[in-house]
């Protein structure tokens, strides 16, 4: 038996931080994230797979969005019509996935809950539960069926598999019970980046997002298809992503004027490029001279004209000091604001109301830890303002 396995797909994400720094690459993301679940489905029928399984967070919020439920629903019925049966769990995310408040998804379509644990394909017994609730703070495991004698079995669990640092500790498990449970195969989800855990004749697969939504994500882009056969499961990882993330490391310090600057943008851009798929660039600057606005106004007339490549952020660093060099009076004096107690307090504030008042997954660029280099990044961004007016 082949199974191609998938999680952590997060239709109907909205992709707030990468849209509000440029609407175009939101946008894309969005179609990104549909693009990459048809080309899932596509990979399960032509390699004629025995099953897709799809370990939760089919969804990423439980807004009444039907549209993307009907996509779902579309997209699985193709794969039931060309003979390949689909077996899922709803995630943390998956209110839509609720049969009792939406109905069943279709023939062919096997939802894994506590009222139908377990459904049998080709010989092989899947088991699953699913999420009742947003957060679930208990291990699932004991509360999984046993192993059926003398047939494979295939757990799908959505977990913050031994902790998981990074993640929401929803229905933690250890790995080590895990393995030890008596099934064949477990297909995880839950943790964005993919790996596989071997014990014995045990295989566990997180297979990861398959389609990144920032660069916190960019490990993802994967699926994974399992062999089951005689004797233990193997695998095998599929890029499937149709848009990833790079970062494009530029030194403009020998550069004394903006055409200059446009040539090194432009040669570096290009290089971003990748055949077939699209690419979200974050440019990390070296310069004392040109300031993150110019950088990102520039990048951005250049990428009007290079196909797939779109601007993430720019950051730009200044070099390190030399030996000896003393600072301007200005950002002397500012450097020595820095060090007043009022002054951090005042910041830490502001910086905790803007925590508030961002989505999430930008909140987390601005705790607390991040104060000193978003304190010295101000400082280089006025100190390269002043000295960028003789370069333009």
């Amino acid at each position: 038996m082949r199974l191609l396995i998938s999680a952590d797909i997060h239709l109907g994400s909205p992709i707030r931080s990468a849209a509000l720094r440029n609407p175009e690459l939101g946008e894309r993301l969005k179609q990104a994230s549909r693009d990459t679940f048809t080309g899932l489905v596509d990979l399960a029928i032509v390699e004629q797979v025995d099953a897709l399984v799809l370990a939760g967070d089919i969804f990423d919020n439980d807004h009444p969005d039907l549209k993307s439920r009907a996509f779902l629903i579309a997209q699985l019925s193709r794969a039931a019509e060309a003979g390949v049966p689909t077996v899922l769990i709803r995630g943390n995310h998956d209110a839509l996935l609720d049969h009792r408040a939406h109905g069943e998804l279709g023939p062919n379509i096997h939802l894994l809950h506590k009222g139908t644990p377990t459904v049998e394909i080709a010989g092989v017994a899947f088991h699953g539960l699913s999420f009742d609730a947003a957060h679930e703070t208990k291990s699932f495991l004991p509360d999984y069926p046993v192993p059926v004698p003398g047939k494979r079995n295939v757990g799908l669990m959505h977990t913050s598999l031994d902790g998981a640092a990074g993640h929401d500790p929803y229905a933690p498990c250890s790995s080590k019970d895990l393995m030890a449970n008596g099934y064949d195969l477990w297909c995880l989800g839950h943790i964005h980046a993919p790996f596989e855990k071997v014990s014995g004749p045990v295989l566990a697969v997180m297979p990861g997002i398959p389609q990144p939504r920032h660069f916190g994500e960019r490990s993802g882009g994967t699926v994974t298809m399992v062999t089951l056969a005689d004797g233990p499961p193997e695998f095998q990882r599929h890029d499937i992503g149709r848009m990833g993330f790079a970062e494009c490391a530029l030194d403009l310090t020998e550069c004394t004027n903006q055409q200059e600057v446009l040539r090194s943008l432009l040669d570096g851009l290009r290089a971003a490029r990748v055949d077939g798929r699209d690419t979200a660039v974050r440019l990390q600057v070296i310069s004392d001279r040109f300031a993150t606005e110019m950088i990102s106004e520039l990048a951005g007339e250049l990428l009007e004209n290079i196909d797939g490549v779109y601007l993430d952020k720019v950051k730009v660093v200044a070099p390190p000091a030399k030996p000896g060099a003393v600072p301007d009076d200005l950002v002397r004096l500012m450097q020595e604001e820095l060090d007043e107690s009022g002054f951090r307090l005042a910041a830490s504030e502001m910086l905790e109301d803007l925590r508030l008042a961002l989505p999430a997954e930008i909140a987390d660029e601005l705790d607390e830890d991040h104060l000193d280099s978003l304190l010295a990044e101000a400082i280089a961004e006025v100190s390269k303002t002043l000295h960028a007016r003789g370069a333009e």
